[in-house]
């Protein structure tokens, strides 16, 4: 691998990593136009203040940076601020009047009186409605184990005005961002997801928890419609990557992908991608590091107040980056990159086998899903034979074709049970069958 991009070389080895974090849209905007090498742009020039030298970073950024969570993926997303792995003992007795340790558990084995707490969510209906859970822990006399209780005292739940207000409010904020719209109202979105009583009419179990519950889900929601965090970035990095022709090396689960580019035309789609996982390495895994759904090592509920969970350490953090290095300079490069798209089409013609196994074992042929995963198979090998050639492309179908007549004696057994079908029939429906099972690009 070869640090200098403009060296020859079939193309880049691309290896990128996004870690915990959020950023804001418009903070991740202004950071990028900061670091974007922009022609006559000063070094202090906000994003913006020049509406030519915005136009031009808006059509060579504007595509690369993601949008903001909305609706029921931004709920998902604040309903984890309320739950952490940490746990906190209380020291509880039961005989208090307002105890909350009726089952007596004990911190120890015939230990003090109390218990370890945390705060769990389930899901009652994924994106839409979530169950707060005090889970307590502890020992209870005549009993050699820990014992778990269970309260489920909360409900969260999405209390849009419509189905589209927060697609509407996030189209109004990125326009806000991007110089074309105000700020959509804040408050109208904070109202959105609610925190109350699990029974209906009932009186909360803690009132001071419940509304300081509820203040950080609102917050977490805001925050969540409003900033890229690091998995909608990673999704987007890949996103574009794989856009760019990008494929995973052999035994490779992703970070890690070959874009061919031997004439360097994708070359700056993938220094501009750089700058934005920079941009965003600058903010969100450095000062931003506090986004409200990262696991803390101190119960957000033991906070005082916001500036003092503003404070509480979170665990450790790595910082994003990407680094495009050219390839396929060597003769064993060029052999490993032949690895990767051989792996990569004998990949994508297993699930293609496997589908047409599973219909045949169900007994019911879907001819239009078949065509429509067979052309996704056949750009594969054409993108292959582009790059690499024929030769590579016949590799990687051989074992392929190996199996293709057993298909068809499948489905030959399927579609033409009777004997006495006439031969233009059986030519018909053999011609179908090659036409489905076929890899054939020529």
């Amino acid at each position: 691998m070869l640090a200098n991009q403009n060296l020859p070389g079939l193309g880049f080895l691309v290896n990128y990593a996004i870690y915990d974090g959020a950023v804001s849209l418009e903070a991740l905007v202004e950071q990028v136009y900061a670091l974007a090498p922009i022609d006559e742009k000063g070094d202090e020039e906000k994003y913006g203040e020049n509406n030519e030298r915005a136009a031009i970073f808006r059509s060579q950024y504007s595509s690369l940076i993601p949008s903001p969570r909305h609706g029921g993926s931004a709920f998902s997303l604040a309903v984890r601020a309320l739950t952490t792995k940490a746990k906190r003992v209380v020291y509880d007795d039961p005989e208090d009047p307002v105890s909350n340790n009726k089952e007596k558990l004990r911190v120890q084995r015939n230990g003090e009186y109390g218990y370890t707490v945390q705060w769990e969510v389930t899901p009652l209906r994924r994106n839409k409605e979530y169950a707060l859970t005090r889970v307590r822990r502890g020992y209870i006399d005549g009993q050699p184990r820990v014992q778990v209780v269970s309260d489920t005292l909360y409900r969260i739940r999405k209390a849009f005005p419509n189905s589209s207000f927060t697609r509407k409010w996030m189209r109004q904020y990125e326009s806000h961002v991007w110089g074309e719209a105000t700020h959509p109202s804040i408050e109208n979105l904070r109202k959105c997801v609610i925190i109350e009583p699990m029974k209906a009419e009932s009186l909360p179990n803690d009132g001071r928890f419940m509304r300081q519950a509820q203040e950080r889900l609102r917050d977490a929601f805001v925050s969540a419609s409003m900033c890229i965090d690091d998995d909608k970035m990673r999704k987007s990095v890949r996103g574009t990557i794989t856009r760019l022709g990008g494929i995973l090396p052999h035994a490779s689960s992703g970070g890690v992908y070959f874009v061919y580019d031997e004439n360097k035309t994708r070359l700056p789609v993938l220094n501009s991608l750089s700058t934005v996982i920079d941009a965003f390495a600058e903010t969100a895994n450095t000062h931003d590091r506090d986004a409200m759904w990262v696991d803390r090592a101190i119960p957000w509920w033991t906070a005082a107040d916001a500036q003092a969970l503003s404070e509480i350490p979170i665990s450790a953090h790595y910082t994003s980056g990407m680094r495009s290095l050219t390839y396929g300079s060597s003769k064993k490069q060029i052999e490993d990159i032949q690895k990767m798209y051989i792996s990569t089409m004998q990949s994508a013609q297993a699930k293609y086998y496997q589908l047409v196994r599973q219909m045949l074992q169900d007994g019911e042929i879907d001819e239009e899903l078949l065509n429509t995963k067979k052309a996704e198979v056949v750009k594969t090998l054409e993108k292959a034979e582009k790059d690499l050639g024929a030769e590579t492309v016949d590799l990687a179908t051989e074992r392929y074709e190996e199996v293709v007549t057993g298909l068809t004696s499948r489905f030959q057994d399927m579609w033409t049970p009777d004997e006495r079908a006439s031969q233009e029939e059986k030519k018909r429906i053999d011609a179908r069958i090659d036409s489905l099972l076929c890899m054939r690009l020529s």
